[in-house]
């Protein structure tokens, strides 16, 4: 009855301790933060310290609760030495929480670093409870979180694969087209999204090409019964290029052409500013338009990838 008793206190200790954990992971948090934004070093470690004070103090007024069940606690001194070895402990494990918090989402879900940094303190509170088994068990369960937290800030800085670059910024995976480079030009990937894809092609000493994809009906420009923009306060031309292709020049303050291409529910438009002569590479981009490669993608992963 009496060992019964006493594992209901632990129990009970515990669930305490880790209330008490998750407030304090919040206050000092949140203390931090407004120190670090507000002052300098000084009010920032003037603020820790006195939280740290108060924290001991809360802790220690929770631990005569159970000062008869844990032996360290039996005297004063030990009531002390038990709050503090606690606080450390659990603030180390709770800033350990917080780091990893980080990497994976940038605190930006605080809801799931309070009840960790709260568990943080009740494994320490465990360590000083009687019985091998119960300590063991608080190292053993101390260890995994901590292999747990290494593991997830590992993979949370591993860069990601295109699928995963792709998936997490909901890009539209059908508007992936592209164009054989003509000679002597190379191509760069701008940017993929669920509404457009853009790609450049560049060669020295010459101007750049742009392709750029998007579904039909996405452009809310009045059009006329070809599909030539309506002009709207500039001057437009356009002119059927033969192969389904329309050419449009601007001549406005910003003198280009485009060459247009409606296929499979998309548009493709190569923009060419400069001489009309590179007309024939952006023909040459329209006639030979397909899915484009993972290799041609990979320039992707180095833009920013939505969380």
């Amino acid at each position: 009855m009496t060992q019964g008793k006493n594992a209901g206190r632990a129990i009970a200790h515990l669930v305490a301790v880790w209330l008490v954990g998750c407030a304090l992971t919040y206050v000092q948090l949140m203390a931090a933060l407004a120190t670090l934004f507000t002052g300098g070093a000084a009010p920032f470690a003037a603020v820790l310290v006195g939280v740290a004070l108060l924290s001991v103090v809360v802790l220690a007024g929770f631990g005569t609760a159970v000062r008869t069940l844990v032996p360290l606690m039996r005297r004063a001194r030990g009531l002390w030495a038990w709050a503090v070895s606690v606080y450390v402990l659990g603030t180390v494990g709770a800033f350990g929480a917080a780091v990893v918090n980080f990497k994976i989402n940038h605190l930006e879900n605080g809801l799931l670093l309070y009840p960790a940094g709260g568990t943080c303190y009740a494994l320490a509170a465990a360590l000083f409870l009687p019985g091998t088994r119960v300590r063991l068990g608080a190292l053993g369960a101390a260890t995994l979180l901590a292999v747990g937290g290494v593991y997830a800030t590992w993979a949370a800085t591993q860069p990601p694969t295109l699928d995963e670059w792709l998936t997490a910024n909901g890009v539209d995976h059908t508007l992936l087209r592209v164009g054989d480079p003509p000679p002597g030009y190379a191509l760069h990937v701008l940017g993929a999204s669920e509404d457009g894809f853009g790609a450049e092609y560049e060669r020295p000493r010459s101007t750049r090409l742009h392709l750029g994809v998007k579904r039909v009906g996405h452009d809310t420009r009045r059009v006329d019964a070809r599909g030539c923009p309506v002009p709207f306060g500039e001057p437009i031309r356009c002119t059927d290029d033969g192969g389904g292709r329309l050419l449009l020049t601007y001549e406005g303050g910003y003198k280009r052409q485009e060459l247009r291409l409606h296929r499979d529910g998309l548009v493709h438009t190569v923009t060419v500013e400069g001489s009309p002569t590179d007309l024939s590479a952006a023909r040459h981009i329209l006639s030979t338009l397909r899915p484009a490669t993972d290799a041609e993608l990979a320039g992707l992963l180095e833009l920013p990838m939505r969380r």
